[in-house]
């Protein structure tokens, strides 16, 4: 309700009024029957509301869409016929429109689309509140129309196009939806257990068949440990025919550059190792061997972070916007005037970043930033480097398992991010024949596309090169490649250069919108000329038909051979469901002087608790022969067991096979699921820890059901009665958080003594954490107001709590009745403050975890 201008005339004349009537004089009855009070102050009954007195004014107040845009507004009536009219610069005020006089008219600045008004003179009338503006009028220059609610008292905005203070209001209620990210807990890393030796983990397996060759009995071990603070894998396999591969690899890798002192590097390996294949002068590299790298295996698709800054004029806003996701929102400006958004990531592909500004009358502009980063490209000014040597196709023990061995090879990559958009590359490679191959190249991105231009000299003294040409339009990607090979085709290099002395390459893949449907495809046009001689053409395509329960897989090709007729190969493949099966089915084709079938196949699935059962059929045209078998595994708890029947070529073949997994615990061997030596686990002990040491005694009770967050996520398994539980499966290298989940506990008063804990695992490691919980108590606090023999709760009342050496341990604020509570509280001696008065020592112990205390705070004047 808006309080009227003249209410001190308003008491006076009721005072008079009440005074006539104590003296018993008639003037009060006179007064009412001149209309002196009505003519002074109306006699509407809005008018308690209005505020409406002689001149018509009344101070509404101005809403839209529910909202309260000001307080009050001057309106004045125009008399029975004239209807009302309002105050046109207060209006224009709380609208937020950029408004100057222009003589006697008025020029307004309307936004959305940006344009200018003239409200003319001839149209507006004076009044006690400066120029007015008919309500009729309104919507003829302003893009809204205005009621006059009476019994409220509101103006009402209907608006038909945006107006500043609405679009403030909106962009208020988006920010206030914005809550920052979630930060990363900074929990302590855990020290890896010192040893010289160690043995985590290990898998087994075995397995025996029965074939139309003959019994073949098969094993294999696969055991994971450390060896003088490196990650150590041992592997042992006997194939069928009765062969030994031995395997054996060291290696370590971490999230920072500190192995290997001033090297920098972050991982390396020896033993049996893969070197990483080099554009031109090499492919991937198995044998025995050692790699330096100074990335992580696990690199992820981070690769910057950058800030962005623009001017922002006083009175302005901005909004930062990624991927039509509102990510910040800053108002004040720094000290050179600009707008600053910080650490905004780049990752690998396309980056979009928008960044809105918005005015105080309306005005909008709009920034884009983009930034398309390939996966060999590295941030500005940023170096990463590999080497090392390679005996490429033998193991480190044992006999040499590949037909064409590469023989002892030696190699280095070096790559530079010259610019934010440009990446040089250089590789060398050389082994025990012929000359060090070297390749030189160039990667960036040039008008939202990717390129990549190498050059190299091989081994035999040829020159090659190759460019690459990646661009997305829409939702396709499309990808050029033109490579000239030199004249080395020996092993160890990629197959393309091995095959072809030139070859072009189109390829692309995306989505097809197609109504509700996004139709995925892939597709490759491929010509090149032979290293043998004569040319090859190949076009291949595929596509995906998904449905809500089944899918269509197509795929269509053709080679050709020189001047020889085109080949084409046709397969079309189905899969559904059907209640708790999994159907598949497929069917091959081809063209050798005219199209005919080849094949076909049948397959179903089901599983079964923790059983799975697969039942397959297959047709081979050429031959008649049609065969098909079924498989079934099972796990009973760590025991794996696998079995299978079926036709096979000319006879049956009939198999069992057994997997068992094998874990250290902290006094014994324990069994688990197989494929624990390859992924990390945490064997977490959750217990009571009654002496507070972090460690558990032997009169210490586990704790069962206490559940775990793990990396983010929280984890289904719980701990048995005696506390301890195995969490399997976490992928090994980058650093993963670990919490309990405190809703699992059902004691209350048990919390653990550390918030988390932060450990990086190796491939195969167990690591034993402990979880101590220790018992807590509380202490609840009344602050209670004294004023004479009154006591009164004190709302509102900021409580410290202290130990007994000063330190602030917690504060809270007092509820209605002044009651504050701490929980979780580690048995000692605590004291509370508030007002500058203070508690004595409140004891919290395991006989008196909960302890209750009154803090008397003086009123003010009192004593």
């Amino acid at each position: 309700m808006s309080r009227h201008p003249f209410w001190p005339l308003r008491w006076l004349a009721l005072l008079l009024c009440a005074a006539s009537l104590v003296g018993g004089d008639a003037a009060p009855v006179r007064a009412q029957e001149d209309g002196l009070f009505d003519r002074l102050f109306g006699n509407d009954p809005a008018a308690e509301r209005a505020g409406q007195a002689a001149d018509g004014l009344a101070l509404p107040a101005l809403f839209a869409d529910h909202k309260l845009i000001v307080d009050a507004v001057a309106l004045h009536d125009l008399g029975a016929d004239g209807g009302a009219c309002v105050a046109i610069l207060p209006l224009l005020d709380a609208l937020e429109l950029a408004h100057e006089p222009a003589g006697e008219d008025i020029t307004l600045t309307l936004p959305e689309p940006r344009r200018t008004v003239t409200i003319p003179a001839a149209a507006l009338l004076p009044s006690p509140s400066g120029e007015c503006l008919p309500l009729t009028d309104v919507a003829a220059y302003l893009p809204m129309s205005l009621s006059h609610d009476k019994v409220s008292q509101r103006l009402l905005i209907a608006p038909t196009a945006a107006l500043p203070v609405l679009m403030r209001l909106a962009r208020e209620e988006r920010q206030a939806r914005l809550r920052p990210e979630t930060s990363r807990p900074d929990f302590a890393l855990l020290a890896r257990p010192e040893g010289a030796v160690k043995l985590w983990s290990a898998d087994l397996g075995a397995g025996i068949a029965m074939t139309p060759q003959g019994q073949q009995v098969s094993a294999n071990l696969l055991a994971s440990g450390a060896l003088f603070g490196l990650a150590g894998r041992v592997g042992v396999a006997v194939t069928n025919d009765g062969r030994i591969i031995p395997g054996f690899t060291l290696s370590d890798a971490r999230d920072t550059p500190d192995l290997l002192g001033p090297l920098g590097a972050r991982s390396l390996a020896l033993g049996d190792i893969a070197a990483p294949a080099q554009p031109l002068i090499a492919d991937a590299l198995s044998g025995r061997g050692l790699v330096v790298s100074s990335r992580a295996p696990w690199r992820a698709d981070l690769v910057d972070t950058i800030t962005l800054t623009g001017p922002l004029p006083q009175g302005w806003e901005a909004e930062l916007w990624h991927e039509e996701r509102l990510v910040a929102v800053t108002r004040e400006p720094d000290a050179a005037g600009q707008w600053q958004f910080g650490d905004i990531p780049v990752r690998i592909g396309e980056n979009r970043w928008v960044v809105r500004l918005y005015g105080p009358n309306g005005e909008m502009s709009e920034e884009v930033f983009t930034r398309l980063v390939g996966t060999e490209m590295n941030a500005e000014n940023e170096i990463g480097y590999s080497f090392g040597i390679v005996d490429g196709g033998k193991p480190l023990l044992g006999q040499t398992l590949a037909d064409e061995p590469a023989g002892p090879t030696a190699f280095a990559s070096l790559d530079w991010g010259m610019a934010p958009d440009l990446t040089a590359r250089l590789d060398v490679r050389a082994g025990t024949q012929g000359q060090p191959a070297v390749a030189l190249g160039l990667n960036g991105a040039l008008g939202g596309g990717l390129w990549a231009l190498t050059g190299a000299r091989d081994r035999a003294g040829g020159y090659g090169g190759a460019l690459r040409l990646a661009r997305r339009i829409g939702s396709q990607d499309l990808v050029l490649d033109l490579a000239q090979h030199g004249r080395d085709d020996g092993p160890g290099l990629p197959p393309l250069v091995r095959e072809f002395a030139q070859v072009m390459t189109v390829s692309g893949q995306g989505r097809i919108g197609l109504g509700r449907l996004s139709l995925p495809w892939q597709a490759r046009v491929q010509t090149g000329a032979l290293r043998r001689g004569g040319e090859r053409h190949i076009a291949a395509a595929r596509m995906v038909l998904p449905m809500a329960d089944w899918q269509a897989n197509l795929a269509l090709g053709a080679v050709r051979e020189g001047s020889a007729p085109w080949q084409g190969t046709a397969a079309l493949g189905v899969t559904a469901r059907r209640g708790d099966w999994r159907l598949r089915s497929g069917i091959t084709a081809s063209d050798r002087n005219g199209w005919r079938i080849d094949g076909a196949n049948l397959s179903a699935a089901r599983k079964f608790g923790a059983g799975n059962l697969a039942l397959d059929l297959d047709w081979q045209a050429d031959s008649g022969t049609i065969g098909g078998g079924a498989t079934f595994s099972q796990q009973f708890g760590p025991l794996g067991l696998s079995a299978s029947a079926g036709r096979e070529g000319d006879g049956w073949r009939a198999g069992i096979g057994l997997t068992l997994g094998l874990w250290r615990g902290p006094n014994r061997w324990r069994t688990a699921p197989a494929g624990i030596a390859r992924s990390g686990a945490i064997m977490a002990e959750m217990f009571v820890d009654e002496n507070g040491d972090g460690a558990r005694g032997a009169t210490e009770e586990g704790v069962s059901g206490g559940r775990f967050i793990v990396g983010a996520a929280l984890r289904r398994e719980e701990t048995a009665a005696d506390g301890t539980v195995l969490i399997g499966g976490i992928a090994p290298g980058p650093d993963v958080d670990i919490e309990t989940q405190m809703s699992s506990l059902t004691d209350f008063t048990l919390r653990p003594a550390r918030a988390g804990d932060r450990l990086a695992l190796r491939p195969g490691e167990v690591r034993h954490v402990p979880i101590a919980l220790r018992p807590t108590g509380s202490i609840e606090v009344q602050v209670l107001l004294v004023a004479g023999d009154q006591r009164t709760p004190r709302s509102g009342m900021v409580v410290v709590l202290h130990d007994t050496d000063g330190r602030e341990m917690a504060r809270a604020v007092t509820d209605f009745d002044g009651y504050v509570l701490f929980e979780g509280l580690g048995f000692g001696a605590y004291r509370a403050e508030a007002g500058g008065q203070k508690t004595g020592a409140l004891a919290v112990s395991r006989d008196a975890p909960d302890t209750q205390t009154r803090l008397l705070v003086a009123a003010k004047g009192t004593v």
